[in-house]
C-alpha cells in the first residue's frame, strides 16, 4: 500500500469518527416516541404537548438549536411552538403546521436565544401549540447548544 494510500484511509477514518462524535446528543437533550397509539390534543392555541428535553448551559447562556419532527394527523390551523423555562407559548420561526386531514411528516427548527429566557444552568423546552384535532403518532426533540 502507498503511502498516500495509508494516509488518505487514516485521514477518513479519523472524518468519519469526527462525524460520528460530532452528532452524539446526551440523553437529555434528545427525546423520541413512536406510539402504539396517536397522542391527541384539541383546542385552542396554546397547550403543551408533553414533550420536554433539558441542556445545561454554560454560566454565559449561548443560542440554542432546537428541532422536532412529528409524524400527525389533523383537523384544521394547528400551529406549534415552544415553552422556554416554564414560561409562555411562543413561536421562534415556523409553526405552521398545515391544514389538511392526511397524514403529514413536518420538522421545526427554531433558534432560541439568551434574550429568549435562557439562563445559566439547566433549562427545559417543551413542545406547546393548538388547532383542532391534533393526533401525534411519532415524535422526536432535540435541543443543542450553538458554538
Amino acid at each position: 500500500m502507498t503511502t498516500f494510500r495509508l494516509r488518505s484511509l487514516c485521514a477518513a477514518a479519523l472524518l468519519i469518527a469526527g462525524v460520528a462524535s460530532a452528532f452524539a446528543v446526551p440523553p437529555n437533550q434528545l427525546s423520541r416516541e413512536i406510539l402504539s397509539f396517536p397522542v391527541s390534543f384539541d383546542g385552542p392555541c396554546c397547550m403543551s404537548f408533553n414533550q420536554s428535553v433539558t441542556v445545561d448551559e454554560p454560566s454565559k447562556a449561548v443560542p440554542v438549536v432546537v428541532t422536532w419532527n412529528a409524524l400527525y394527523t389533523f383537523g384544521s390551523g394547528n400551529i406549534s411552538g415552544l415553552i422556554v423555562n416554564g414560561g409562555p407559548c411562543r413561536f421562534y420561526g415556523s409553526g405552521s403546521m398545515g391544514g389538511e386531514i392526511i397524514f403529514r411528516t413536518r420538522s421545526f427548527q427554531w433558534i432560541v436565544y439568551p434574550a429568549d429566557g435562557l439562563q445559566a444552568g439547566t433549562n427545559t423546552f417543551t413542545v406547546c401549540g393548538g388547532g383542532t384535532a391534533l393526533d401525534i403518532y411519532a415524535r422526536t426533540l432535540m435541543v443543542r447548544l450553538s458554538k
